[in-house]
């Protein structure tokens, strides 16, 4: 006979009960081939409040058992988040993570979730979402039998079928792309853009650290200020987001476009770091950031994770010398394809982009919404 779902709320200032909060996610999902998680110390210092992120936010954390523990979730809301677009009935639930067979304990902890929001003024819930589009959102709902690509997490197929059955739907997908170098398409696309270039790019200098990082903080907050997912990033964020990785930075992976000396976009790309947090099982100590220096520029894989260019400089192909410049990087390195992700389905203008290269997409993430009665 299985026990009855019961849900307990863990104070979010007791350092023992975050851990136990954050360990959990392992316990349950830890032991598949392709899981990655994020860094304890990292989840346990935004959950904490001590993080930048976490400025205007406030959240509780919930975990669910039925004779064990079985599920954890983080109702969040973030009042930045909610005055950008005027979205002020909306928040988040985040951080999930649940075992099989485990429906009934996960529809009590989000009735919880969704009560806890009720209370300070939600009424539409999205799930999953932690707090803010950097730190993670959206439940995998393809490819699980493949290797997630960095930073996106793999998440087991049985999270979808959770939301669902709790009343949730699935309404915001986000495509990733392939592109392969090989292809005609993308041969042509790449040609075009390079050789009828109307726009210089140049590499990120980090020899000017903070003014780069400044002028990178402030084009995204422009250009990507009408995607949903998105509110304007402050300076201590990206100081935060950024300052880890400031000695492992590729300047060649992070490229401006200027027209005529001014700044008219950027891109931004990563490696596949998955298989080096895999192995730090989150950790991140002296021994993992020691193997982190070794192998942080060994990688097999890398994709461009975001890229914006200004209105007044829109309908040029800036955007396309943009990221046909960072591919060509990528080639120059060995790679046979690059990846383009993940896009708002609702971005057409960036899924075309993806398109003219004969990118390969796929919706592979989805964020799912409840809206109250």
């Amino acid at each position: 006979m299985l026990a009855e779902a019961q849900v307990r709320e863990l104070a979010v200032d007791d350092k023992r009960e975050r851990r136990r909060f954050i360990a959990l996610e392992r316990e349950l999902v830890g032991a598949e081939p392709l899981f990655v998680g994020d860094t304890d110390g990292d989840v346990d210092k935004r959950l904490g409040g001590h993080s930048a992120f976490c400025d205007e936010t406030e959240c509780t954390l919930l975990i669910a058992s039925n004779g064990r523990d079985v599920a954890r979730c983080a109702p969040i809301v973030n009042r930045r988040w909610q005055r950008h677009g005027a979205r002020d009935d909306a928040g988040f639930i985040g951080y999930f993570a649940a075992a099989p067979d485990a429906e009934a304990a996960v529809a009590a902890m989000l009735e919880a979730a969704e009560a806890w929001l009720a209370g300070r003024g939600v009424r539409r819930m999205l799930v999953p979402f932690n707090g803010t589009s950097f730190l993670g959102f959206g439940t995998q709902v393809d490819a699980f039998d493949e290797e997630p690509m960095f930073p996106l997490p793999w998440q087991p197929a049985h999270y979808a079928a959770l939301f669902e059955a709790a009343g949730y739907e699935p309404a915001y997908p986000f495509w990733v792309y392939e592109v392969d170098f090989a292809s005609e398409p993308y041969r042509i696309a790449a040609r075009r853009a390079l050789d009828d270039a109307r726009c210089t790019v140049r590499p990120f200098d980090k020899k000017r650290w903070d003014e780069e990082l400044e002028l990178l903080r402030r084009l995204q907050n422009e250009t990507f200020c009408d995607e949903w997912e998105f509110h304007p990033m402050t300076r201590e964020e990206y100081a935060e987001f950024f300052g880890d990785w400031k000695q492992f930075f590729d300047e060649r992976q992070c490229l401006f476009a200027e027209v005529d000396g001014e700044p008219a976009g950027f891109c931004w790309g990563l490696p596949d770091w998955t298989p080096l947090f895999r192995s730090f099982k989150g950790k991140m100590g002296p021994v993992q950031i020691v193997r982190f220096m070794r192998h942080a520029k060994r990688f097999d894989r890398a994709g461009l994770l975001m890229i914006g260019v200004r209105p007044s400089h829109r309908g040029r192909h800036i955007g396309q010398t943009l990221a046909a410049s960072l591919y060509r990087h990528y080639e120059e390195l060995g790679l046979k394809s690059a990846f383009y992700y993940p896009v708002n389905e609702d971005n057409l203008a960036s899924r075309r982009l993806a398109e003219s290269f004969g990118g390969r997409g796929r919706n592979l993430t989805t964020v799912y919404e409840k809206r109250l009665g």
